[in-house]
């Protein structure tokens, strides 16, 4: 399959300084299934719509992603998965509000996230959407005003399924069908028994999918506090024991509701006739994350291929003999996790060339421009699906940036 690279721009936005090594696209098509650069109120002359008004910002950020989705054949009903990244939860109404009436009965899953920077310190919204075109079935619908007393005009599904993707909303401590929390608290067992519960609905959701949870190729694992990471962690290992995803780990300052400690986000690909090709598996309590060993207790693997998809282990400046380099430097770390990248991509049978979407974490605005470009020089030529957000912090101290690699051959 060759993907299909639509809207091609520069990086500019990346790096206020000036011009990136290398250009993104706005869309890429790969068959039906369609990734999305991550989309805000940036205009392209650098200035920002709706500047101090979260909610004109959603309305321009809407309109990025409906000319994206234009121009792959689709339209904004294809949407399947929105990743909202907030600045503030005190945004969260008027934001939401604009995706409800602009999505009306189009009922995506979504993962909901407050983040420590955008691109911009301008910017308040950042939305990545993911689509599939020509239609998915919409499980478990439901009003966002009827969840946990939540006075905000959207809507929403627990699963888009699709023939060949599953796409989940994230799951928390809260019951599928809103009547309950777990671990209403601040400590790390409260954050492991919302770990339980999610990966619980986890497979309840997979199952009612026609899927199970073998057929999750990535987690990404949100919390609020690193002193959460030993709690949860043990939980999702007894859950996911000898299925091996990737995994990307990453702590925001907040969820979509402040009693939310833990959220978790599953790409799933239905196996059909063969199981998915696990890559470099491994066990996550005799590894180093940055220079330490964590017992997390973890099955996990460095890529899974699955059909034509391959998707990594989020790389940063640790290598794969486990040797963290640059320390302190971000760009440093940025250049051994390209490195880290392509020779995966090689043992998965893809390459470079083959990368549909990249997404960069940083803990610091300072690091972005660099970060960023290091990871376009490698990609240079390949016009990626793009997105980039400061985070509260990674796996460990010692980690400054993480780059997440998709890629369709």
């Amino acid at each position: 399959m060759t993907p299909v690279r639509l809207l091609p721009e520069d990086a500019a936005p990346y790096s206020p300084g000036g011009r990136l090594s290398g250009a993104v696209s706005r869309a890429v098509r790969a068959g039906d299934r369609v990734f999305l650069s991550g989309a805000t109120a940036l205009r392209p002359d650098g200035s920002v719509a709706g500047l101090g008004d979260a909610a004109a910002q959603a309305e321009a950020t809407l309109d990025a992603i409906e000319t994206a989705l234009q121009a792959s054949g689709g339209s904004l009903a294809d949407i399947t998965r929105l990743t909202t990244c907030l600045v503030d939860r005190g945004h969260r109404k008027a934001v939401y509000d604009v995706i409800g009436r602009r999505l009306k009965n189009v009922f995506p899953v979504g993962t909901g996230l407050v983040v420590a920077g955008l691109v911009r310190p301008e910017l308040m919204v950042q939305i990545d959407a993911e689509a599939v075109l020509g239609g998915v079935q919409r499980l478990r619908t439901f009003a966002l005003k009827d969840w946990y007393g939540q006075d905000i005009a959207w809507q929403g599904a627990m699963v888009a399924a699709g023939r060949e993707e599953i796409f989940l909303r994230g799951q928390t401590g809260s019951a599928l069908d809103g009547s309950g929390m777990a671990g209403l608290g601040r400590r790390p067992e409260d954050a492991a028994a919302q770990a339980d519960l999610a990966l619980t609905n986890l497979a309840t959701l997979l199952g009612e999918a026609g899927s199970g949870l073998e057929d999750i190729c990535r987690i990404t694992v949100f919390i609020t506090d690193r002193a959460y990471r030993e709690a949860v962690y043990p939980v999702i290992g007894r859950h996911l024991r000898g299925i091996h995803p990737v995994s990307t780990g990453v702590i925001v300052p907040a969820l979509a509701r402040p009693e939310l400690l833990f959220e978790i986000d599953a790409q799933v690909m239905r196996s059909g006739a063969g199981a998915h090709r696990r890559v470099r598996p491994y066990h996550s309590s005799a590894v180093r994350y940055g220079t330490m060993s964590q017992p997390l207790d973890c099955d996990f693997c460095m890529a899974v291929r699955a059909g034509s998809l391959v998707t990594l282990r989020g790389q940063t400046g640790t290598d794969l003999d486990e040797v963290m380099h640059g320390a302190g430097d971000a760009v440093a770390q940025a250049e051994q996790a390209m490195a880290n990248v392509a020779i995966l991509l090689a043992e998965a049978d893809a390459g470079l060339a083959d990368v549909v979407k990249a997404t960069v974490y940083v803990t610091d605005r300072a690091f972005l421009a660099g970060v960023c470009d290091v990871v376009l020089r490698h990609l240079a030529g390949v016009a990626p699906a793009f997105s980039a957000v400061v985070v509260k912090g990674l796996a460990s101290p010692e980690l400054l940036m993480e780059v997440d690699i998709t890629a369709v051959t």
